[in-house]
């Protein structure tokens, strides 16, 4: 039988309590079967001793894009949008599949080691799920759905249907999930098959969405930067009408805003009741974020304080030079000053998990052992603040599904 004892120096569950200090826990065949505020607890099995160490729940990277690590240090930042896309799209398409392959696994370290246990991934191909089967993650991978004409609508439709009927051989904790890219890159038509597979399949819906100034543009006046876009990928409708609206507005006119999981809001500040009427679930990218210079992002107080699920995500290395989730912690720390250093931790872990429905992101009873270690020389005034230190480059104890990874 696979059990363990885990000895803390102190615990986050991220359940709304406060630390556990000097206690231990019980792993048995994967799961969390106890938790004790002390140490005088009988050992079983093998004991882990981790009485040195902070311990929270592994986090949830809550957005990527891992098939595009070959593209870390080859895309330069670009003033405007779409010279980004066209010079990512470009790129992209010069990369094989061995090198591709080669980059995910080696990217899959760095994350592993920053303490990411959960991986919530756009998957531009379904083939390469064989290899996400193959990373230490307990996973939500959305296929990735693009088709702006119209006349595409049912031949895609059909496509991610066959997808969503297999699961690829040892895949694990693997679930689908579908991700039209964005209200710029999906047709109407497309939007509501896409919706209706999610519902039939009951797989998280996900979608990129008011990131840019452009996107309202082309949303508001059928114009601008990203129309020239389309027209030059030779993806554009003549029949397609501007809904001259928000692209939350938008979407919800499509009937597929409820429960989203939205990436990115920067541009979405009039439209948060109606967000959070529909119960969808945001994710920040900070990172990403700052990469790209935005000058508005994601108001994350507003989204907390409306009691909305907010996650916290990497992005790409197309627009992120790291995919380091400590880093990531920082940067939101640094960008959302009127954010707790515990409520950055909450949406690392817990509400990076909710955004997908995901069962991880806290640590109780009868939940997987997806668990990470800090190790702390002294008492910090604040548990919360040990994963924020500078000096952090990595966890120093990582298990994923009571499987130690390291």
């Amino acid at each position: 039988m696979n059990i363990f004892t885990l000895r803390f120096r102190a615990l986050l569950p991220m359940t709304g309590g406060t630390p556990i200090e000097n206690g231990q826990l019980i792993v048995e065949r994967g799961r969390i079967r106890e938790i004790y505020p002390d140490t005088s607890a009988p050992v079983e099995g093998e004991l882990i001793d981790l009485s040195d160490c902070l311990v929270l729940p592994g986090f949830v990277n809550a957005h990527c894009h891992l098939a595009l690590s070959a593209l870390k240090g080859r895309i330069s930042r670009r003033d405007r949008f779409a010279d980004w896309a066209r010079a990512t799209i470009g790129e992209n398409e010069t990369v094989s599949m061995q090198n591709r392959i080669l980059t995910m696994h080696a990217q899959a370290k760095v994350m592993a080691h920053s303490g990411v246990t959960a991986l919530v991934d756009y998957l531009p191909q379904a083939e390469l799920a064989t290899e996400y089967a193959l990373l230490p993650f307990r996973q939500t991978l959305f296929l990735e759905v693009l088709g702006f004409h119209s006349s595409l609508a049912t031949s895609i439709a059909e496509k991610l249907e066959l997808a969503l009927k297999q699961k690829p051989a040892g895949s694990g904790p693997i679930r689908w999930g579908l991700a039209p890219h964005a209200p710029y890159s999906v047709s109407p038509e497309l939007f509501r098959k896409v919706n209706r597979l999610a519902d039939q399949y009951k797989c998280p819906l996900s979608c990129h969405v008011a990131e840019f100034p452009e996107e309202l543009q082309l949303l508001m006046e059928g114009s601008g930067d990203m129309k020239d876009l389309l027209l030059q990928l030779g993806v554009y409708d003549d029949d397609w009408t501007p809904p001259t609206t928000s692209p939350a507005r938008y979407l919800d006119s499509l009937g597929v805003l409820d429960s989203l999981t939205a990436i990115h809001l920067n541009l979405a500040d009039d439209d948060l009741n109606l967000l959070k009427a529909k119960n969808v679930k945001a994710v920040f990218c900070p990172q990403s974020t700052r990469w790209f210079r935005r000058e508005k992002y994601m108001p994350v107080r507003e989204l907390l304080d409306r009691g909305m699920v907010v996650g916290l995500g990497t992005d790409s290395l197309a627009s992120n030079e790291s995919l380091n989730f400590l880093d990531e912690l920082r940067m939101a720390e640094e960008m959302l000053p009127n954010v707790s250093q515990e409520e950055i931790l909450r949406m690392a872990t817990q509400g990076g998990a909710e955004t997908v429905g995901m069962d991880c992101g806290v640590i109780e009873q009868g939940r997987p052992a997806d668990l990470i270690g800090f190790r702390v020389r002294e008492n910090p005034t604040d548990w919360n603040s040990v994963p924020f230190e500078s000096s952090r480059t990595g966890a120093d104890f990582v298990m994923w599904d009571g499987k130690k990874v390291f």
